[in-house]
């Protein structure tokens, strides 16, 4: 029989401690209530700063309106707050924080002072319990130091440095992107990491924020009302697609939340807009009248229930949906469209000049009829004819004669019909029509040639520092070192978490933020280390969704296509779908 023990009363320092665990969860958990208190308090300028990941030190500083003596001799204790007074405060809720554990959980696992001030320079430090006089200019600083030094059960669960850091940093980013107007800093052991002044929307703030490779034109901000709540969404445009859910951001009154319902709101109202079942990048800020909504249901606030979710959930839904159909009809009637640039595809092909070409083949490709096959030729130009001269626009094609074929197009046994939506290339073959997807046909392509050509590398200028997450992350690159260097991968272990490439294969396509990510996106599947790295360098190549490219280039990728061991990308999907002339006169009705 299992040993009785009589009920008793937990001593105040271990409950603190286990009230505190549930607010205070890590690093980041530090930043989050400490910003959450400086944005309540009217900041303008906020810096975050911390070192070792956060775990040595943690201070915020901010410009807001400060405390007094008074204020500073109470703020500790266990639900001391300036926010609400009695329990009906909680459904006018306008604030961040409410309930006035924050800096009582944080003093309950680590060295806490504060400094603050309402009227400048004068200032009052709470250290070690005691309040004693102090300079400061505005606002008030927090200092964290030696987070769960006294809480050994929680500090044994903490991850490496590194990681904390990208945690402290994630979480500074989503506090920061609604509250646009402020101006935030972000230092990481004494290095600038992100820094983002006053901005004048939320567009602005969130390509800033997030850095973006993507171009700004290619990002919208819509806005919608409804009863009792409004948001603004800052939405990609399809041809910024994502593999994933992680850049789909929900906020409500300020506030990220884990809300499974609108995010999958977001995800079926941009269903069929975006390539290979991708996902958009959408940032979400709903703002719900207080009395509507209830965040008092999980310790960190990253939950919350609606009155009106039904309508909350149809109305972002259907808003989305339209802007992404709207925006895709807009796109399809443009007369005419000129890109910026041309991808470079990677392939050998002709230094044609458009504007020199007659009017006559602005379409593209001229159809004709070689002996043996079918297939097609881009027209004479005046840089290399084929014939002496192109034929005039509007003159018959039977009052020429019919030019031979270039001699670098390679042969085909298809019917090349062109390229459209910016997407796809269709061919017909075999008495059907062939869609082929050109991102992820020259994704695979790209990656047949890297396997092909690994060993030869190209040493960098300044070598890369990849700094690990986890003891399983080198595990992993250890596992895969010697292919690695094989491939041409100069890569060696500085020290624990920290490794040092100073070569890489010649035709290896990334940055160092590329090459961390690459190696960190392996852990599902160790052993296919190397080929996730160069699935990702082809990827990150190979010719985007809404790239218009050329004739030549469309018909090589076509070509090439077909002759792959698999029609399939590296990453699993198809490289092309067939409607064969049954399904098409079902279509039409004609069966």
């Amino acid at each position: 029989m299992r040993e009785y023990k009589p009920v008793k009363l937990l001593s105040k320092e271990t409950a603190s401690k286990i009230a505190a665990g549930e607010v205070i969860e890590r690093p980041a958990s530090v930043v989050r209530e400490l910003l959450d208190n400086s944005i309540d308090a009217g900041a303008s300028q906020i810096i975050v700063e911390i070192e070792e990941g956060g775990i040595s030190t943690i201070r915020v500083s901010d410009d807001g309106c400060g405390m007094t003596r008074e204020d500073l001799e109470l703020c500790t204790h266990t639900h001391s707050t300036s926010k609400i007074e009695e329990a009906e405060d909680l459904l006018h809720l306008r604030s961040l924080g409410f309930r006035g554990e924050a800096l009582s959980s944080v003093q309950a696992v680590s060295s806490l002072e504060i400094t603050s001030t309402r009227e400048g320079p004068a200032a009052w430090k709470l250290s070690l319990g005691k309040i004693s006089p102090a300079r400061l200019n505005k606002g008030t600083t927090v200092e964290v130091k030696n987070l769960f030094e006294n809480f050994p059960a929680r500090k044994k669960f903490l991850k490496r440095p590194q990681y904390e850091a990208s945690q402290c940093r994630q979480t500074f980013v989503e506090k920061a992107l609604p509250h646009y107007n402020i101006e935030m800093r972000y230092i990481a052991d004494g290095i600038n990491k992100l820094i983002l002044p006053a901005h004048s929307s939320l567009k602005e703030r969130c390509l800033t924020a997030m850095g973006f490779k993507e171009p700004e034109e290619l990002f919208y901000e819509i806005n919608q009302e409804g009863d009792g709540f409004c948001f603004t969404a800052v939405l990609g445009s399809p041809a910024v697609v994502r593999s994933d859910k992680r850049n789909i951001y929900i906020f409500v009154n300020g506030r990220r939340i884990n809300e499974y319902g609108l995010v999958q709101a977001v995800c079926y109202a941009s269903e069929g807009y975006f390539p290979n079942g991708g996902f958009p990048a959408a940032f979400v800020f709903l703002n719900v009248e207080p009395e509507r909504v209830d965040f008092n249901i999980h310790p960190a606030k990253r939950e919350a229930k609606f009155e009106d979710y039904k309508e909350i959930h149809h109305s972002l839904s259907s808003s989305i949906s339209s802007f992404y159909r709207q925006k895709t009809v807009s796109d399809l009637l443009k007369e005419s469209y000129e890109p910026e640039y041309t991808p470079d595809l990677g392939f050998e092909k002709k230094e044609f000049e458009a504007a020199e070409l007659n009017q006559s083949y602005s379409s593209g490709l001229k159809e004709t009829y070689w002996p043996g096959r079918t297939s097609a030729y881009w027209p004479a130009s005046p840089i290399k004819q084929i014939e002496t001269s192109a034929p005039a626009y509007g003159t018959s094609a039977a009052a020429h004669k019919v030019p031979a074929p270039p001699q670098d197009i390679p042969k085909s046994d298809f019917k090349f019909l062109g390229q459209f939506c910016g997407t796809f290339i269709a061919v017909e073959k075999n008495n059907a029509l062939y869609i082929i997807d050109q991102h992820a046909a020259h994704e695979r392509i790209l990656f047949e040639d890297l396997k092909a050509s690994l060993g030869p590398s190209q040493e960098l200028l300044i070598p890369y520092r990849i700094e690990t997450e986890s003891d399983k992350d080198d595990e992993i690159i250890r596992l895969n070192l010697s292919e690695l260097q094989k491939a041409g991968f100069s890569i060696n272990e500085e020290k624990k978490g920290l490794w040092i490439i100073r070569a890489v294969p010649i035709r290896w396509h990334g940055t160092e933020k590329d090459l961390k990510e690459d190696l960190a996106g392996a852990g599902k599947d160790p052993a296919g280390l190397m080929h996730h790295i160069l699935a990702s360098s082809a990827c990150r190549t190979a010719c985007k969704d809404g790239d218009i490219i050329d004739p030549v280039s469309a018909y090589n990728i076509a070509v090439k296509t077909f002759a792959l061991p698999e029609p399939l990308c590296p990453h699993g999907r198809p490289l092309y779908f067939i409607i064969d002339r049954t399904e098409l006169f079902k279509r039409i009705k004609r069966i």
